[in-house]
């Protein structure tokens, strides 16, 4: 039983590494190759193929052992069975929800780079950070402990900044303050 194994695993690590020579010997092509979008493609190419035989191996693999449990036939590696079965290529693929849950969907929308607004009063925590009431009701706090001066009547804006943060400035000066909006 041991040697069945054994012979069992040499089979298979002889197929895995004549698969990482040709594969190697693929990539080196591509590497070759001059032109940017020439390049691209022979990549495309040869990751559709592996990916084709992984996914023919593991159904060769199934059924020559189901074949070999039921029928004495004569046992053909998952290699050489893959290169003999024609498989098409789907254009589109549709995903599972369970795939594609966490990932974002990025939708082209028109984003507002910045809002002009004028201030209407300004006041300061106890801890020193501005909060801006704006002229149309909403209120902003200052979330950084830089100081910043902002007057009652001036014009400024407000901007998206990194990670769903917001910056307000004006156009008379060079320099921002990260804020967040209370009401």
């Amino acid at each position: 039983m041991r040697l069945t194994w054994i012979a069992a695993a040499i089979i298979v690590a002889s197929n895995s590494a004549q698969a990482n020579t040709e594969l190697e010997q693929q990539l080196s092509i591509c590497a070759i190759k001059a032109d940017k979008l020439e390049r691209l493609i022979c990549y495309d190419d040869v990751a559709a193929t592996v990916q084709l035989t992984n996914q023919n191996d593991a159904t060769v693999a199934t059924a020559v052992t189901k074949s070999v449990t039921t029928t004495n036939a004569p046992i053909v590696k998952p290699s050489q069975a893959a290169a003999s079965i024609a498989v098409s290529v789907p254009v589109a693929t549709t995903q599972v929800p369970d795939e594609s849950f966490g990932l974002q969907k990025k939708v082209a929308e028109d984003e507002i780079e910045k809002l002009y607004f004028k201030v209407a009063d300004v006041d300061k925590d106890p801890y020193g950070a501005l909060i801006i009431t704006l002229a149309n009701g909403q209120i902003w706090k200052q979330s950084q402990s830089d100081r910043y001066k902002v007057n009652k009547g001036q014009k400024i804006y407000i901007k998206k900044g990194a990670l769903s943060s917001f910056l307000l400035g004006s156009d008379d000066r060079n320099s921002t303050t990260r804020v967040k909006r209370i009401k």
